[in-house]
């Protein structure tokens, strides 16, 4: 069968790409609906989808994925409810209700999780302070979400108790969203690269537009953005899925970082990039521990240099014996080559990130924290630079700049499972269990399913073994759920 014309046809009408493996969906709902049409070969069958909007749809439904769950990314929901709407209620100067759309909504989950985190925050008056819409372009994921009825499965991040209160069951296996809640919340069909669409659903404060834009090459995400940007009030927020942040830092919307989250804001006063240095904490007084150790160096003065030729690669014999020493714990001589590199190349990355390293190793902290620092002036988002960072505030016991750069790191590049790991690590400590459990899944999710799987670092060797965390990541979980299961009781 010649996909060619099918790939060029539904990219162009809604944005989906079919390449390498992500063929096979196509393949498959080719052959259903042109068994069901009846058509004599995939040409024919073209012919008539070329011009049939209906069956075009029927294609689509088949395509797309609609994998979702209740309070997915929960802490863009608690970012929502606590920062970006008190602020937006506070301006506004009509009552109007508070607009805000979930744009590939799928079978409806998140626009009813939205729901449910503004009443949780603003009780029975959320009902007539928002205006909750979902729009998908998959007609029949829109007719589930309208029906409001789910399985287990869709709850599997969702607390007993809110489940408890927002549904009633339906059955041995199913849950219905509770009445005033569903009225809460209208479904449209939405096609995010159909302009004549939008003019139905214009000025919204807040849009979310989460684990979506993965399917779609850059251009098309560019032009989907811009659409979005043209449905947001002038001061309206667009929340973009954690792992997706960096792909649609696009220039169409200005990326803005609170609390060590991410969205994009249409027209800011000015553009408010991101800015990471660390913090500057009260000193804590010593401990038996700090007094075995060498005491870190302290933090010199940085002093203002025009801006850095753009960074050279070393030497890639040089660095990968600096790295093979590194690994090998020769600390002393690896770094009798690193500094030869960086007195070459002043700014090269690789090596001043294992200079980093070893630095760290060596409970150089404040030295170690400042050769990151020089990492992120040339590459403001270097996950090995956010790591380092991590670690030197973790083993100060400083849990909470930890949790801030790790979060970054996650945020930077998602399949860093190690920061993930560390994360469940760090909650843990500060009895935030839920969280703990969320950031063990994840590092478990990434961890499962592949041999040797990639860290997300360019060039620190962390030596976390696979084996080990995934085990770890098992054991801690059940740990979890069987305090769950005791508070339940």
């Amino acid at each position: 069968m010649n996909l060619t014309p099918f790939k060029e046809l539904i990219k162009q009408r809604c944005g989906l790409i079919f390449e390498g493996v992500g063929e096979k969906p196509l393949v498959d709902g080719l052959h259903k609906r042109i068994a069901a049409n009846g058509a004599e070969n995939a040409t024919a069958y073209y012919a008539a989808l070329h011009g049939n909007d209906l069956e075009f749809h029927e294609l689509v439904c088949l395509l797309t994925i609609n994998e979702t769950y209740f309070y997915r990314e929960p802490e863009q929901l608690q970012l929502l409810a606590d920062c970006l709407v008190p602020r937006i209620l506070a301006r506004k100067q009509d009552a109007a209700p508070l607009r805000i759309l979930s744009a590939g909504c799928s079978t409806g989950e998140e626009p009813y999780s939205i729901a449910m985190a503004l009443r949780e925050k603003y009780g029975e008056s959320a009902a007539r302070m928002f205006r909750l819409e979902g729009g998908d372009i998959d007609k029949g994921a829109l007719e589930k979400a309208r029906v409001g009825r789910y399985s287990e499965f869709s709850f599997r991040a969702l607390e007993p108790a809110l489940r408890e209160r927002y549904f009633e069951r339906h059955g041995k296996w199913a849950w219905n969203v509770r009445a005033d809640l569903h009225e809460q919340v209208e479904f449209h069909h939405l096609n995010l690269l159909d302009k004549s669409t939008h003019h139905a659903l214009p000025d919204y404060d807040i849009i979310f537009f989460r684990n979506v834009s993965i399917y779609f090459d850059t251009p098309t995400r560019r032009r989907i953005q811009q659409h979005l940007a043209a449905l947001l009030k002038d001061d309206g927020c667009l929340i973009i899925g954690t792992a997706e942040t960096l792909a649609n830092d696009l220039g169409v919307l200005n990326l803005v970082e609170e609390n060590g989250l991410f969205y994009f804001a249409k027209q800011p006063l000015a553009p408010r990039r991101p800015h990471f240095e660390v913090p500057v904490l009260p000193e804590r007084r010593k401990t038996a521990t700090d007094w075995l150790a060498p005491a870190p160096l302290p933090r010199p003065a940085v002093p203002e240099r025009p801006a850095a030729p753009q960074s050279v690669a070393p030497s890639p014999a040089n660095i990968d014996e600096a790295l093979r020493l590194t690994r090998e714990k020769h600390y002393e001589e690896a770094l009798a080559i690193i500094v030869r590199l960086l007195e070459q190349q002043p700014v090269a990355s690789d090596a001043l990130l294992l200079k980093a390293h070893i630095q760290l190793h060596r409970k150089e902290y404040a030295a170690a924290e400042e050769t990151a620092q020089r990492v992120l002036k040339s590459e403001a988002w270097s996950v090995d630079a956010f790591v380092v960072l991590a670690l030197a505030a973790k083993w100060r016991n400083q849990n909470a700049d930890a949790v801030k750069w790790f979060k970054q790191a996650v945020y930077a590049r998602n399949e860093c499972w190690p920061a993930h790991y560390y994360l469940g690590e760090l909650y843990r400590a500060d009895n935030e269990l839920e969280k703990a459990r969320r950031a063990y899944r994840v590092a478990l999710q990434l961890l499962s399913g592949q041999p040797a799987p990639g860290d997300g670092l360019s060039i620190i060797p962390l030596g976390l073994p696979p084996t080990e965390v995934r085990f770890l990541c098992e054991h801690q979980i059940a740990k979890l759920d069987g305090l769950r299961a005791v508070a339940a009781q």
